[in-house]
């Protein structure tokens, strides 16, 4: 797969049917203020929510979970002290691990959580290129990482090869929270999909088309929001031809 540039549609339907038929469990410790953006929009993608956090629990719940998302957007003690029992879930059942480090940048506390997140191989980190450049020594230290850096074209980089993800709109930029839901996506299929550059590929693709469905039926940020939880739930093969350029 080296050197590929995109996805076809057929290869995006195909991951994304295998979210619909097995609908994994995405484990979210995750921030506040995504909870519910994200828990929906994984719900619209076939896929199943949970965000136990307690430390007493969260092995546990994590345990049966086909993924689990890490995600530092409001870091908390609780947070803290839960985040070492999904790595070692992580780490012991195999599970796909997503690290989404919000404001890397700003604080040495989630720079050092995302170290030991990191210590862990196979690692999908998901970020802009601000958080992604504050890490820059702990990806390249990092054992098979593969780097999602989102933006106005998204790219991937992992074992397997590279993509560039074209599609989205700017509209997905003013609701708090869908940068972080999109890491859920991005876990939800890494639990059907082995190749981390293939699920994260797919699952950007998915949310950037159907960020631009969305766009095109809103007045404005509030009624986008809801648009693409819709827009998501409706993608197809015979849609992302369509938005991807593709004959039938």
């Amino acid at each position: 797969m080296s050197g590929m540039a995109s996805l076809s549609a057929t290869r995006v339907a195909a991951v994304l049917a295998r979210v619909a038929e097995r609908s994994p469990r995405v484990h979210c410790l995750t921030n506040t203020v995504a909870q519910n953006v994200t828990a929906n929009m994984l719900l619209a993608f076939g896929a199943i929510p949970s965000m136990a956090v307690h430390v007493d629990e969260v092995a546990a719940v994590a345990q049966g979970a086909g993924a689990i998302l890490i995600n530092l957007g409001t870091i908390s003690a609780d947070g803290e002290l839960a985040i070492p029992k999904l790595l070692e879930v992580a780490r012991d059942r195999h599970k796909p691990l997503v690290l989404d480090p919000v404001f890397v940048e700003l604080s040495p506390l989630r720079r050092h959580i995302a170290r030991e997140v990191l210590r862990l191989p196979d690692v999908v980190v998901r970020g802009n290129a601000a958080e992604m450049q504050a890490l820059a020594a702990e990806l390249d230290g990092a054992g098979r990482v593969t780097r999602v850096t989102t933006g106005r074209i998204d790219g991937i980089e992992g074992a397997s090869g590279s993509l560039a993800i074209p599609y989205g709109h700017p509209l997905m930029t003013r609701v708090t929270g869908l940068g972080c839901a999109s890491s859920a996506l991005v876990a939800a299929c890494c639990a059907v999909e082995p190749d981390p550059v293939i699920a994260a590929g797919a699952a950007l693709t998915a949310y950037g088309i159907a960020g631009e469905i969305a766009a095109a039926k809103s007045a404005g940020p509030g009624s986008f929001a809801v648009n693409l939880i819709d827009a998501l739930a409706g993608i197809d093969e015979a849609l992302l031809r369509r938005h991807m350029g593709e004959n039938a």
